[in-house]
């Protein structure tokens, strides 16, 4: 941990304890960030782009609903996991706002170790998608990149063919063939880094 960036986890809450509680069981493993005002939630996000958001629910100026729906609104801050932590038990507010976007929902009182899995569990979910997106990234680089760069090859050798079969003096053939055999050992060299780049892929 200590040569990786810390993950970071937000914090959106109007109490000053259940900040101070969440704290202290996150702060071990995770960078801990703090907002009491919730009208600030979506621009703290936005600005230290946290790896989770423990969201309230019942805040005054904006609840939890309407911070949740203002976070899938940013640009930047839209698919970053937010966990409601509320009093509410009832079924209809967990439905609420997991419909809203919220990946989980943890019910006051709670324990420590119930915190600790369930945003570990959201990091791992969320570092899980971002290697499935790299790796698409990746192969469609490598897709693109074959053909962009096996397509001019092809033309030069088809073209040096054509030249081949052309009446010419000794040293312009010489020439010809230099270039043959220099585009047919590039085009070998190109599928051989775009083979070994799909191997390790």
């Amino acid at each position: 941990m200590d040569n990786q960036k810390r993950k970071c986890v937000l914090i959106v809450d109007d109490e000053k304890s259940n900040i101070i509680v969440l704290t202290n069981i996150l702060s071990g493993e995770y960078k801990v960030l703090a907002v009491k005002d919730s009208r600030e939630a979506v621009k703290a996000a936005e600005e230290n782009m946290p790896d989770v958001i423990l969201l309230d629910i019942i805040m005054p100026e904006m609840d939890g609903y309407d911070v949740i729906s203002a976070l899938k609104n940013s640009k930047k801050a839209k698919n970053i996991p937010v966990i409601f932590i509320t009093g509410l038990s009832n079924s209809e507010a967990e439905e609420r706002g997991l419909s809203l976007g919220a990946v989980d929902f943890i019910t006051k009182p709670f324990t420590s170790t119930v915190v600790k899995l369930r945003v570990e569990n959201q990091m791992k979910i969320a570092d899980k998608e971002r290697l499935e997106s790299l790796s698409r990234v990746r192969k469609e680089f490598l897709s693109r990149m074959s053909h962009e760069m096996r397509n001019p090859m092809n033309v030069i050798i088809g073209m040096v063919q054509v030249i081949k079969m052309l009446s010419m003096c000794d040293d312009l053939k010489r020439h010809v063939d230099e270039i043959d055999a220099a585009s047919g050992n590039l085009l070998k060299m190109i599928d051989e880094l775009l083979d070994i780049s799909n191997i390790e892929h």
